[in-house]
């Protein structure tokens, strides 16, 4: 399935090298977990990150659906 992973401010860093903007599509396993998505970037997983899917905060165990967005950006970042 496909899915787009989107890391904002000081994480945009965190993406493959040559990505082109904050955002990358993946091709991921069913059943794939949002905390299995974001583990091989090096995203903090901590209080000091803000996760979301689809824009709603959720659990780092739930699922990922074809089509879905897994952002995350620092709890600290300035705006």
């Amino acid at each position: 399935m496909r899915i787009n992973v989107k890391l904002i401010a000081n994480y945009q860093s965190l993406l493959p090298a040559g990505t082109i903007g904050n955002t990358i599509e993946l091709e991921a396993p069913a059943g794939i977990s949002v905390l299995q998505v974001l583990t091989p970037f090096g995203v903090p997983l901590d209080d000091t990150s803000v996760i979301v899917l689809n824009g709603l905060t959720v659990d780092l165990n739930t699922p990922v659906s074809e089509g879905d967005t897994v952002a995350a950006f620092s709890a600290i970042a300035g705006g």
